[in-house]
């Protein structure tokens, strides 16, 4: 496999630290709000990468911290009136609901910061000790100018000019130094900690470093994110992070490019902002946005519209006939059909080859999309005779599951009793040649979210897309 590294910016040939074994780390939300579309191609991303080194043959250890104390939260729980656990356990829900509808996996040590506030401690201790770090009126900060390879990932020099808030009123010696602890003050109410430091609440940058430490280790093999958080927050969980174990922090930093809205940035005051409800308040399925965001390379930016949307509603609905149509296709044993059976097997021998080969090439998802589309293709066109060899559905079959056990844009799903009972009625209608009557049955099957395709013997059920 290879992956384009940041910290290199270039190309490289992946290595694991462990053989068989992927450490990976990956920043999640902030859960002070609903995530945002921006952030679920993030999210989405992160899967596919795990899912990369699966298809690889790599056990992946996978973390992913779940912010649950910083300003946002603590200052909207105090407005709702809510402690801060309350608060943000409703929009952690939310977020798990958001994976759950986009087919990301949940096989994820999922960690948040207040669960791990002593080893944070911990590590400022240490930093405190060794001079990367100083006490001042307001709390912990690390000292940027300490740590000489500061700049390294994202490319910026500490010259005074770089600060993550600005005209802020810190107590720092420096515009670039970046807030470990913060001492309590009035306005976070019941939120602090005690222990090994001074009353007080974490950083935000800290956060991540304590967490990947912790349930990974020292050095791990990939790092993933968002572009936007390259510069200061990943740069800063490298300063610190090296700081504390004198060892390299991270070998692989994988970055998301940012989504645009009609080629603007997303914000509220442009009235385009959504999220994953706004797209399904819409009749979009979450999986055709998975698509949109498969369909993209990672290190682009992609230009989301409703419009293109709909074609991605589009290829869900092909997906979804294709592999019915496939599984519902009579199914009989040809002995004196050896060369078609060997067309088959080394078409899809090939396609399989080049999905893998588009994986393993810096997530080229794209190209692995062109390689499942041909094999739903060619299985659409063994269909369409009514009949299909056994060996060749298996071969077919396979193929597609595979494939579709990495892409992961297809979610079985149970067709209601009553539905299929109207689609066998329609059936015997069209049997007898009563036409009126089965186009109304028709119409009704899909008035409640269900769509009927005949097949050259029968027919395959399945729900009602933006665009059927």
């Amino acid at each position: 496999m290879e992956l384009f590294n940041t910290l290199s910016r270039k190309k490289e040939k992946f290595k694991a630290l462990k053989e068989g074994t992927v450490t990976m780390y990956t920043c999640g939300p902030t859960v002070y709000n609903y995530a945002h579309i921006g952030n679920l191609r993030t999210f989405i991303f992160y899967d596919i990468v795990k899912r990369a080194f699966e298809l690889d043959g790599y056990k992946v250890k996978q973390v992913m911290n779940i912010t649950d104390v910083d300003d946002k939260t603590i200052k909207s729980a105090a407005e709702r009136r809510m402690s801060l656990k309350e608060y943000t356990d409703i929009y952690t829900k939310y977020f798990m609901d958001d994976l759950e509808k986009l087919n990301v996996e949940k096989n994820i040590k999922f960690t948040k910061a207040t669960e791990n506030i002593d080893k944070m401690q911990l590590i400022i201790k240490k930093l405190l000790k060794t001079g990367y770090a100083y006490e001042a009126d307001d709390g912990i900060y690390y000292k940027v100018s300490a740590f000489e390879a500061y700049g390294r990932l994202s490319g910026m020099t500490v010259d005074g000019k770089y600060s993550r808030i600005k005209g802020d009123e810190y107590d720092k010696e420096s515009a670039t130094d970046f807030a470990l602890w913060k001492y309590w003050d009035a306005k976070d109410g019941e939120v602090y900690w005690d222990g090994e430091l001074k009353k007080g609440r974490p950083g935000w940058h800290i956060e991540c470093s304590a967490m990947a430490i912790k349930h990974l280790a020292k050095t791990i093999d990939v790092h993933c994110g968002g572009v936007d958080l390259m510069f200061p927050h990943h740069e800063n969980e490298i300063a610190q992070s090296e700081a504390y174990t004198g060892e390299k922090f991270v070998n692989y930093w994988v970055h998301c490019e940012h989504l645009l809205v009609n080629n603007q940035k997303m914000s509220k005051s442009l009235g385009n902002f959504y999220t994953l409800k706004d797209l399904e308040g819409r009749g979009f399925d979450p999986l055709s946005f998975r698509l949109m965001v498969l369909d993209n390379n990672y290190r682009n930016r992609l230009d989301f519209t409703f419009d293109n949307l709909k074609k991605y509603e589009g290829l869900l609905k092909k997906i979804d006939l294709s592999m019915k149509s496939l599984e519902k296709t009579e199914r009989y044993t040809e002995k004196d059909n050896e060369l078609s059976k060997q067309q088959v097997n080394e078409t899809v021998k090939r396609l399989i080859e080049e999905f893998k080969a588009a994986v393993n090439n810096d997530f080229n998802t794209h190209s692995a999309l062109v390689a499942f589309f041909a094999l739903l293709d060619l299985s659409d066109s063994r269909v369409e005779k009514g009949r299909i060899d056994s060996s060749e559905y298996k071969v077919l079959k396979g193929g597609i599951d595979k494939m579709q056990s990495f892409l992961g844009v297809y979610k079985d799903y149970e067709i209601p009793r009553e539905i299929t009972q109207m689609a066998d009625e329609r059936e015997k209608f069209r049997e007898s040649k009563k036409f009126t009557e089965a186009d109304i049955l028709r119409d009704k099957i899909k008035e409640n979210g269900y769509f009927i395709a005949d097949l050259k013997k029968g027919y395959v059920i399945a729900k009602k897309y933006l665009e059927s």
